[in-house]
This record gives C-alpha cells, structure tokens and sequence, in this order.
C-alpha cells in the first residue's frame, strides 16, 4: 500500500505537469508510454507466441508522428498495415502464423490507438478542462471503487476475472467519479470556462457512464492477463505494476470521452 501511494504522490505531479503543457510534448510522452505498454504486452505474449515485434513498433511510432493525418485515413494506414505483416507472415512462415500477427497488430492498437484519444481530448476546444474527465473517470473511480468495495462489498462483480471486485464497489465508484466531477467543475469553472458549469449534469452524466466503462477496461486487461497467466504486464509502477496495469481502465475511457465530445456534444476533435 505505501509503495502505491508514494508512485501516486510522485506520478500526479508529473501528469498534471503534462496535462498542462499539452502537444506537441503530450504527443511525445504519450509515444514513449504506449511503446513501454506495447513493449510489455509482447513480452508477456512471447511466451506462448511470436509477435513480429519490430513492425508493431515500428506502427506504433509511425501512427503517433503523423498521427492527425493517420486519423483522418485509418483506413488507409491500417490497410497498409496489414498488408505488410502479411507479407512478413508469408516470407517468414512457419516461424510465424496467423495468431502471431493478429497479436503484433493488436498491441499497438490496443495500446496506442486507445491511449491516443487522450492526446485527441486535450488537443480539441476546451481541451486543457475536458482532459480530466478521463483521469477522474477511470482512477477517481478506482479509488472510489476501492474504499467502497472495502467499507460495504457483498457481491462478486466478475469473480472469475477478479475476485475482489465487488458490484457495490464499481457502484460506489461511478458516484464517487461523479461527484468528483461535479466538484472540479465547479473550481475549474471559478477560473474559466464558466459556461461550463451549465454543462454540470451532461458532464456528471458522462463521467458517470466512463466509470462505469473503466471496469470493463480492468477487466478486459485481467481477461488477457488470465489467459497468458501472469498476475502483471510489467513492474515500471512501484506497487501498480506496468503501464497497461495502471492505463487499463483509461484504454475504454478515453476513447469514449472523445466519441461523446464529438458526435453528442458537437465539438471536433480532429481538425
């Protein structure tokens, strides 16, 4: 416990460093982060396949360097994405299969498709306000989750995926993700954006929703860590384990936050 609450002392400091100064240094911290993630996820997978490692990194840089472009032609990019590991498949195989390049695909995606919408959030109108809502949703709700779980936790949520989890936890933490919400509006609003503040309830309602979308992303992280057996991705995070183990429940958040903002809320979220 004294190992995570110290990382969390040291480590929010540094995001809200980084939250502040945006692109392009978020574009750039945000590449290292996913690449440590994507990194992660091959090893634990290496044990039992073959990922092509150094195309997956190698997309993963690609996509975050020329990431607005790539948005606006996924279509493209991950066409021509797939047609080289098909080739690699074809020159390299037997040493590697379908399965291995599905998996070399799927890491930076994962990883680094999901975790981009952060830097899609912060980059859109309103952005330095509307970034929290991602943080707030996903380890305010944790920490919610947590405290609640332990106080008043009865019933299993996903007893098989993880046992502790509790329904009265992720309950109790996407309320608590709520209030938290309708609390930093209400300061954030003291200082700008006021017209924010007549956004209160849409703004509660989506972290609410986000709240609850980041125990699927923990649970969907512990589906994939179950599977391969190991109990962590990685151990960069003192007492939280690897990037994918403290960014999981963010990898559902943020992409719905930025889908929300765009297609209900009318902002744009790529120029």
């Amino acid at each position: 416990m004294l190992k995570r609450v110290l990382t969390a002392v040291i480590g929010i400091p540094f995001v809200i460093l980084l939250m502040a100064l945006g692109n392009p240094i978020l574009g750039i911290v945000g590449c290292i982060v996913a690449l440590i993630g994507v990194h992660e996820f091959y090893q634990v997978i290496e044990k039992k396949y073959k990922p092509i490692t150094w195309i997956g990194y190698i997309v993963l840089i690609v996509f975050f360097v020329a990431y607005e472009w790539i948005m606006r032609h996924f279509g493209i990019f991950i066409s021509g994405t797939l047609m080289i590991l098909l080739i690699a498949m074809v020159v390299t195989y037997p040493k590697h299969n379908i399965v291995d390049i599905a998996l070399t695909l799927f890491a930076p995606l994962y990883v680094g498709l999901l975790i981009s919408f952060i830097i899609m959030i912060r980059g859109a109108e309103y952005g330095d306000f509307l970034v929290w809502l991602v943080f707030i949703s996903a380890w305010g709700s944790d920490t919610c989750a947590y405290f609640t779980g332990m106080l008043c936790g009865k019933h299993k949520l996903a007893p098989v995926l993880s046992p502790k989890k509790t329904v009265e936890g992720a309950v109790g933490g996407a309320i608590g993700a709520a209030v938290i919400a309708w609390i930093y509006t209400w300061i954030y609003t003291q200082f700008a954006y006021p017209m924010m503040e007549e956004k209160m309830i849409f703004i509660m309602g989506i972290v609410f929703v986000s709240a609850i979308l980041s125990q699927f992303g923990d649970l969907a992280a512990s589906a994939i860590k179950r599977t391969l057996d190991v109990k962590d991705f990685g151990y960069i995070f003192p007492g939280h384990g690897g990037v994918l183990d403290r960014f999981d429940s963010i990898l559902f958040v943020a992409p719905f936050i930025a889908i929300t903002l765009e297609f209900v809320a009318g902002l744009k979220m790529i120029a």
